[in-house]
């Protein structure tokens, strides 16, 4: 395990070890894990993988092409569902 400290202004040097597969001036995604963890994601390497993932759902005839408009729907169905769970309650 590598080990590094938080300096001043919370600055964290990132070990010589881990340099070379970075690049000055690159962006990186930040996120703490629910073990506390800090997770350093290249921007470009997450968008590639939701440009994957989002090549999967296109042509697709049984969904609107808006994620928007998906989400609505899907929004709509259940409190479709819902108001029929009370209905059902009240008869």
């Amino acid at each position: 395990m590598l080990r590094t400290k938080v300096e001043s202004d919370y600055l964290v040097r990132i070990p010589k070890e881990l340099r070379e597969s970075l690049q000055v001036g690159e962006e990186l995604l930040v996120k703490v894990d629910h073990a506390g963890h800090i997770l350093l994601i290249p921007k470009a390497h997450a968008l590639e993988i939701l440009e994957h993932t989002a090549g999967m759902w296109q042509g697709r005839t049984d969904m609107p092409e808006d994620g928007v408009a998906y989400v609505n729907q899907l929004r709509q169905g259940h409190r479709l569902h819902n108001l029929g769970a009370i209905s059902e309650a009240g008869d």
